[in-house]
């Protein structure tokens, strides 16, 4: 089932034309949309620097990975003007703290301060507060109004902290995020903080830039794909195509990576759209295929806990095969308890488990690891064995 809507006639031509650029061979005897081949990230590099050669543009890198990041030459206009036709989270009256980090060829924050030019607001572009520093600034940030934020729920969180530690408080009426989803204990401590807040999401990528908003009228988990794009619905990920002037990148049948589905949100507006998880979630545990997003997914369920992290340990460069599991958590929750829930609840891992001891187990810990570069806590992260 697909979500969203096109002329697939259009989405061909401008097939060909992007392999004559650096998309993928489209051979002239394909005459059907679905039988177009599949795009990937090195596609999107080439198409990408071919339009930087003709116009430039501010080369990015994904920001969620803690390997070999993805590359993309994002125009300076970053779609923003396409997007503010659909989203409108700031005003001119909007004094906006920017939270995200800059530097090290992450997007966010650059996009951020692309949209409040557009908005034609006041932007603070502070990057990041850890939580214990964040209160010092509380006064100041008053004394110029600051009314509005966009970070990662991580960047977030702590920020909100520290305005919870403070005596001060700010008016926030609207909260921009993305990067990473939620947990419950990060989304209270926000809205503990900035109860009149309203939250706006820019669902995307390095790569694709703007896919799907939401807004405070909608679900949390739910946004709306942005006109002028559909996307496959697909087992090993979703395809991305969209057509028409003003977007970052063309895009034909890009596989995303994200399981993603049509439903419906409460705002009633149309190209709804829900993102389930990763279809790339699978690993293997001595010889054991096992779902990264299930096994926190059940960690989760322990009372106790916050926050969960899987760190997986390996030989070899293979990112699909690990010798070992610590899932760390955050929290009150007992460890052991922890790790004989998850085991109780996925048979293959209790057997591997049973045969190898070290294989997996649960540890509390103060704080969950972080990528420096973008201040957000991955749900997975490989590391070596000495590690």
């Amino acid at each position: 089932m697909n979500i969203g809507d096109l002329d697939r006639s259009a989405a061909l031509s401008q097939a060909r034309k992007l392999s004559k650029i650096g998309g993928l061979n489209v051979p002239e005897s394909v005459r059907n949309f679905e039988d177009l081949p599949i795009s990937g990230p090195i596609e999107i590099e080439r198409i990408s620097l071919a339009a930087a050669q003709r116009g430039g543009a501010i080369l990015m890198s994904s920001g969620g990975t803690t390997g070999q990041p993805k590359l993309c030459y994002t125009p300076y206009h970053q779609a923003i003007d396409r997007l503010l036709k659909e989203w409108q989270p700031l005003s001119p009256q909007s004094v906006l703290l920017n939270l995200f980090n800059p530097g090290r060829l992450w997007g966010a924050h650059y996009f951020i301060q692309a949209l409040a030019d557009a908005s034609r607001c006041t932007v603070a572009p502070t990057g990041p507060f850890a939580s214990d520093e964040a209160s010092n600034w509380i006064e100041f940030l008053q004394g110029i109004h600051v009314n509005a934020l966009a970070g990662a729920p991580t960047g977030l969180a702590d920020f909100a902290q520290g305005a919870l530690n403070s005596v001060g408080q700010l008016p926030i009426e609207s909260i921009i995020w993305m990067g990473e989803p939620w947990t419950k204990t990060k989304i209270e401590t926000v809205r503990k903080a900035f109860p009149s807040a309203g939250f706006w999401c820019d669902y995307g990528s390095v790569e694709t830039n703007s896919i799907a908003v939401n807004s405070p009228g909608c679900d949390l988990e739910k946004y709306h794909l942005l006109e002028g794009q559909l996307i496959e619905t697909d087992d090993q990920g979703a395809l991305l195509t969209r057509i028409g002037e003003g977007w970052t990148v063309p895009i034909i049948r890009y596989r995303l990576g994200d399981l993603i589905k049509p439903t419906t949100c409460r705002c009633g507006r149309p190209r709804a759209l829900l993102i389930e998880g990763r279809a790339d979630d699978a690993i293997s545990l001595c010889s054991a295929l096992l779902s990264t997003s299930k096994i926190t997914s059940l960690a989760y369920d322990c009372t106790g806990v916050e926050e969960v992290q899987l760190l997986l340990s390996c030989r070899s460069p293979d990112q699909k095969s690990a010798d070992r599991i610590t899932l760390q958590f955050t929290g009150n929750a007992d460890a052991s308890k922890v790790s004989k829930y998850v085991q109780e609840n996925i048979h293959n891992l209790a057997s591997v488990a049973k045969q190898y001891p070290q294989s997996f187990n649960a540890k509390k810990v103060h704080q969950l690891r972080r990528i420096l570069r973008t201040n957000k806590i991955p749900q997975v992260i490989w590391v070596t064995d000495d590690e």
